[in-house]
């Protein structure tokens, strides 16, 4: 029976307090979270196979501060149909309404203090645009199933607070087909069989958020790390991957799982507390939207980023494991302290991804020897310079009214920009007590939400500094800096100073304030000068320099920018670039040298010669994907025709001797993949013909049906 009306006018609140519309207002989320609290949601949901809709019961309890109307948010496709047999404390309340995506619980039926909510719920599984998803097996047609929340589409399943900041308890149960294994945020607490079927009865979670919240389901294989002592969850972290992978997986996953094991041990003692959640589990599912999601105590992995469907270079191995890295640091960074608002999505990734990088410069320089951690995460800055470079970009905080327009928020600007910023953080007030601050926001902030102003907060309780016009520059101000270093030279060509200049690469009013290395080449040696810009302009003298070669803003890469070479410095990184000190050093000048091509400083001709030149001799193999990367632009978009076809022989016969000869498998697949995009003479198409029907190979490098 239908215990409904029709759709009735806003809740009633204080005049003001907020408008019920469609999705999650701002205004809203802030006047539940003032008004509710000690949230609970038992769930019991069962899945049956092939089913377009299933069908579950929720028991929620909330505590009402004060006595007002209780609105829940639901956005189910038809929403009056898909919920019956609510009540309220025990009894039916029929003047329940829906209004603009809400489900409204009327004053009358409820009273302050401790509430329970109970009621029936049906919700759309489908392969696509829904939020539990289907998956069918085309190898076995065995059907999987898994959830995905984020940013606020668990009201899509079922009436709930779908907010970041209304943390709550979950208790869930599933019945599903005894054959299936049910993965959930908690460890499963009984198992009962009946006849086909079992029903999963996990136990209550820590506080989470909504988004948080997940399950998968299906007849996963399951492969259990081997037992150590970490400082992890009690259980082993179990992998979850469906049955028709399962042999790739056992070849493939165990050193993850390892890695996973020591990335726990890392973060733990890195932010001074041990793992926050009951247990952990990796999920490995077929199409996931995401690279990955971190639930909490359960990540799902999209399955294609850990089992390729390729030959792997050291990149992917390398993405791969970062992957893992930053899903594993969101149980602390986003888990146990969440961000109050999607405003600060960039937090909470851009923290991952700062702390993936960390734990990778501690973890895997051993297991990716041709690969410095740092200069990889400069690359992953590259994406957030060339949307930040443009008209169209944005404030790495931005304004947010409703969660409906949340996933605007993803890209290159949270993803990328984010962690840049938050390294300038951390040099800006030292390692140390960069460290110390992070410590103290996950301790006041645990199970809890929190925004960016918190941690500035412990950043300066823990450094002594005022941050917050620092703060405001780096997230509320759109764009970035261009900065030069101008040697200052006396009559005899020494230099006696450095002028430092920054403006903002779109010609708007603003600085960013910021502490950088700069490195400076002379005489066959390199010196290091530490320097605060504060302004448009800051002066360095440098006494005893003498004659410099080259001059780099950025060593270190601490800053955040545009960093452009003077003429004689760029000169001297074209013709020698083995003469910088390091791998890092030398990323970060041929990174400006590239700057000046986009900026119509140099020849892209020019650039492509010093690639021929010097692709052969480089080291890390990130900087060699990013070079030949960068060769492929300069040849196909910034060469005219007639220079473009001058050249084609030459570039093509280069990638195809490389492509053969290059000393590992890792650069022989960078050449490969280099070759399948220039490709354009006989010869070059010749020879992809050839590989593709089998009648060339590339040593150590099998192709397959995604190649």
């Amino acid at each position: 029976m239908m215990l409904f009306s029709a759709i009735g006018s806003a809740a009633t609140a204080p005049p003001g307090a907020y408008a019920l519309e469609p999705g999650v207002s701002l205004d809203l989320a802030r006047w539940r979270a003032r008004h509710y609290g000690n949230i609970r949601y038992a769930l019991d949901i069962t899945l049956r196979p092939g089913a377009d809709r299933l069908e579950g019961s929720a028991d929620i309890r909330v505590t009402l501060k004060a006595l007002q109307d209780l609105v829940l948010d639901w956005r189910a496709p038809e929403p009056r149909e898909a919920i019956r047999a609510v009540s309220a404390n025990g009894r039916p309340v029929p003047a329940a309404r829906f209004a603009s995506d809400h489900l409204v619980i009327p004053s009358e039926a409820l009273r302050q203090g401790e509430n329970r909510i109970t009621l029936h719920f049906r919700f759309p599984v489908a392969v696509s645009g829904t939020a539990v998803t289907r998956f069918i097996d085309r190898e076995d047609a065995s059907e999987y199933l898994h959830t995905l929340f984020v940013p606020s589409e668990a009201s899509t399943v079922f009436p709930c607070f779908d907010q970041p900041d209304l943390k709550a308890r979950f208790t869930l149960a599933v019945t599903a087909p005894a054959a299936w294994r049910v993965v959930s945020n908690a460890p499963i607490q009984a198992l009962a069989r009946k006849g086909a079927r079992t029903r999963h009865r996990f136990a209550r979670t820590e506080p989470i958020s909504t988004y948080q919240f997940a399950f998968a389901a299906g007849p996963f294989a399951q492969l259990t790390e081997p037992a150590g002592k970490s400082e992890g969850p009690p259980a082993p972290v179990k992998l979850y991957v469906r049955q028709s992978k399962l042999e790739q997986a056992k070849r493939e996953t165990p050193e993850l799982l390892q890695l996973n094991r020591e990335a726990i041990g890392w973060f733990s003692a890195y932010f001074g507390r041990r793992f926050p959640f009951a247990k952990y589990d990796l999920v490995l599912v077929p199409e996931l939207a995401y690279g990955g999601m971190e639930h909490a105590g359960a990540s799902f992995l999209r399955e294609a980023s850990v089992l390729f469907p390729f030959e792997p270079s050291a990149n992917d191995r390398l993405r791969r494991a970062q992957l893992v890295l930053h899903e594993t640091s969101h149980q602390w960074f986003g888990n146990l302290v969440t961000m109050r608002w999607f405003d600060d999505l960039w937090l909470k990734e851009g923290f991952a991804n700062f702390m993936a990088a960390k734990a990778t410069a501690a973890l895997l320089r051993e297991r990716l020897p041709d690969i410095d951690p740092w200069i990889a995460f400069g690359a992953l800055k590259l994406g957030a310079y060339r949307t930040d470079a443009t008209r169209g970009t944005t404030p790495i905080w931005r304004e947010l009214a409703n969660l409906s327009s949340a996933k605007s928020a993803y890209g290159n600007i949270v993803y990328a920009k984010a962690p840049g910023v938050l390294r300038q953080a951390e040099h800006y007030v030292g390692e140390q007590a960069f460290r110390q601050a992070v410590r103290d926001f996950l301790r006041r902030y645990a199970y809890g939400a929190a925004e960016w102003s918190d941690l500035v907060g412990a950043l300066e309780r823990a450094s002594g500094l005022e941050l917050q016009g620092w703060a405001d520059s780096w997230v509320k101000r759109r764009g970035m800096a261009r900065v030069r270093a101008d040697p200052v030279k006396d009559a005899e060509g020494r230099v006696q100073e450095i002028v430092l200049t920054q403006q903002s690469v779109l010609g708007e009013p603003g600085l960013w304030p910021m502490r950088l290395q700069l490195i400076a080449l002379a005489q066959g040696r390199a010196t290091v000068y530490s320097a605060s810009l504060n302004g448009a302009q800051t002066r360095l003298p440098t006494p005893g320099l003498g004659r410099a070669d080259l001059i780099y803003p950025n060593h270190g890469d601490y800053g955040y920018g545009q960093f452009l070479l003077d003429p004689a410095s760029l000169e001297h990184a074209l013709r020698h670039p083995e003469a910088l000190p390091d791998d890092l050093a030398r990323s970060l000048v041929l990174d400006s040298v590239w700057e000046s091509v986009r900026e119509a400083e140099l020849d892209p001709a020019r650039y492509i010669e010093l690639a021929l030149a010097w692709l052969p001799r480089e080291r890390d193999d990130v900087s060699a994907s990013v070079m030949l990367s960068r060769l492929r632009v300069a040849y196909l978009r910034y060469l005219d025709p007639r220079r473009r076809e001058a050249l084609a022989p030459r570039i093509e016969a280069f990638v195809m001797a490389h492509m053969h000869g290059a000393a590992t498998a890792s650069r022989r697949i960078a050449y490969w993949r280099a070759l399948l995009d220039i490709a354009r003479t006989p010869a070059g198409l010749g020879m992809l013909k050839d590989l593709f029907a089998g009648r060339s190979a590339i040593a150590g490098v099998p192709l397959r049906s995604r190649d």
